[in-house]
């Protein structure tokens, strides 16, 4: 399969000036918050992570070899970015105004950053393998063979090990052509694409699904009208701020003449349709729309090119708003501008900031309370580990599994709290964010210590509930600890306490392996029925340790 078939020497220099801007980019600006938490997956290689599949870690690790900064943790991502934007030139097949060509690419803002840019995000190998993907696909409806059966496999299971998303690009794949089921190559397909993604799959049984449980239903939202509106209004400046309009109008105008254009067209509305059904519950994020990108860029392309009036417009449209985004990649790389209101601050002097928290502890090992992508960055920037604490209503996170807190049990902690959880005094730290500082002088986690309610009984105007603490931690838990460990109980937005463990177990500590059983109570008239009420153990700084639920 030739792939770069209709590329000529012109192309080419355009590809290499695209990957000398995005390898500039890469070593010059600070990592993206949720960079740095990739990165962090990279250095616990696994089959899989809380939020996402194990490919993005894998291309951090593999940069990371060669380069020990943020250049190599973006290398591996600006390669296949600019594959991406390869292959995307060969199938537009421009051959006369290269100009036009790069115009085009260029308006769409995910190309500089989730398809063909230089951010280490699961969308870029998930972008490349999408790609790869239709290129065979197409093969494969011409002339399905065994060879390209394999090939396919394989390539569906690198875009699944890369995002999640990719479930919805393959089923609305096969849902555009029925026909697939009756043959035989497609089964070999997936066959053999299940055989590749059974470790993941074992992963998520053996950690409890816990990536499906956040997607499904950790990230429910109720409904809030912004959510819709935004979406909306996201996915028409992802199309382009301004060309957004004659994409669609153009997209719009479609006439499907074979299987294959079925297949794009199927996917395109399919994404847009379930993305917008979503946003009824969930907040969308608008990079969320990637992978779908590039095949609205096959189907508009030409008819916009080949539309004198349409093309006229598009031109002056879109250079002014490229001429902006090439302005703005310079602002978040240069931390010698100052930032301004929120406009760069999740890549403004990261480093640094994680530089002078280091400096403000003085020594003491470091937590991070609610801010699974602050700690990362402290990591990444100082070289130290951090553990990160949690507020019982704060979402579960890769750290969940990594069960860090185990690194400063026993001494003190210096903590760092964000603005959002209003702590009682307010740092400005060297970015201009505003910073919570206290100082815990005897830290001790409480994960691992188990609940298991037993049963859950209504008695009289209280909800009694026989429940058994498990000490599975591997040290003994001291309830007369100053971190006053205790119970508590939440309900959606309600919340309670239960008691200190010291008053309800009757003893001053847990040793390892130890099973105590309690019985609690909580007044019917602070729960509502029908929803779920989940049990937490937590200390005096409201860090949670584990959790239980019961229905009532």
């Amino acid at each position: 399969m030739k792939v770069f078939s209709n590329l000529h020497k012109k192309h080419y220099i355009v590809l290499v000036i695209w990957v000398i801007i995005n390898l500039l980019q890469a070593f010059f600006t600070d990592l993206h918050s949720d960079e740095s938490y990739y990165w962090v997956y990279s250095e616990n290689l696994a089959w899989g992570f809380f939020d996402h599949p194990p490919m993005v870690a894998l291309f951090i690790k593999l940069g990371y070899l060669l380069f020990q900064n943020e250049l190599g943790v973006r290398l591996m991502m600006i390669v296949f970015s600019t594959l991406s934007i390869a292959i995307i030139f060969n199938e537009l097949n421009e051959k006369k105004d290269l100009y036009f060509l790069t115009l085009f690419v260029l308006s769409f803002p995910l190309v500089h950053t989730q398809i063909g840019g230089f951010l280490a995000t699961p969308d870029i190998p998930l972008v490349f393998f999408t790609l790869l993907f239709f290129l065979l696909y197409r093969k494969f409806l011409a002339k399905p063979g065994f060879s390209l059966s394999i090939l396919l496999a394989v390539v569906i299971a690198a875009m699944v090990y890369s995002k999640y998303h990719s479930i919805l690009i393959i089923g609305l794949t096969v849902l555009s052509n029925f026909k697939l089921l009756k043959n035989k190559y497609f089964w070999l397909i997936v066959f053999v694409s299940a055989l590749l993604l059974l470790p993941h799959i074992w992963w998520q049984i053996d950690n409890e699904l816990p990536s499906f449980k956040y997607h499904l239903s950790g990230r429910a939202r109720p409904f809030r009208l912004k959510y819709v509106t935004g979406n909306i209004m996201n996915q028409l400046i992802v199309a382009g701020p301004l060309t957004g309009v004659i994409i669609f109008w153009k997209a719009l105008k479609l006439k499907i003449k074979t299987t294959y254009e079925r297949a794009m067209a199927t996917v395109i509305i399919g994404f847009y349709v379930v993305l917008f059904i979503f946003s009824f519950w969930n907040r969308i994020e608008a990079h969320w729309i990637a992978a779908v990108i590039p095949l609205l860029m096959f189907i508009t392309y030409p008819k916009i090119a080949n539309d004198p009036v349409s093309k006229k417009w598009f031109k002056r449209l879109a250079l002014s708003i490229i001429i902006l985004f090439f302005l703005f990649r310079f602002y978040i790389a240069a931390n010698f501008i100052p930032n301004v209101g929120k406009t760069k601050i999740t890549f403004y002097k990261r480093g640094d900031v994680a530089k002078e928290i280091q400096q403000l502890a003085n020594g003491k090992k470091v937590g991070f309370f609610d801010n699974y992508a602050f700690i990362s960055n402290y990591i990444f920037y100082t070289g130290e580990d951090a553990v990160l604490l949690s507020h019982p209503n704060y979402r579960f996170c890769q750290y969940d599994l990594l069960n860090d807190e185990a690194y400063a049990d026993g001494g003190p902690l210096f903590l760092v709290y964000p603005h959002r959880v209003s702590p009682v005094e307010l740092t400005r730290v060297c970015n201009g964010e505003d910073k919570g500082f206290l100082t815990i002088d005897e830290f001790q986690s409480l994960k691992g210590l188990s609940i298991f309610i037993e049963k859950a009984t209504e008695v009289g105007n209280k909800v009694e509930l026989h429940t058994t603490l498990t000490n599975n931690s591997g040290k003994t838990i001291q309830l007369t600890s100053p971190s006053e460990p205790a119970l508590g109980w939440r309900q959606g937005a309600q919340s309670g306490e239960l008691g200190a463990l010291f008053s309800l177990v009757g003893k001053e500590s847990i040793k390892v392996n130890e099973s105590i059983s309690i019985t609690m109570q909580i007044p019917v008239a602070e729960l509502q029925k029908g929803n779920p009420v989940i049990i937490f153990t937590h200390t005096s700084e409201n860090n949670r340790g584990e959790m239980s639920s019961f229905s009532f």
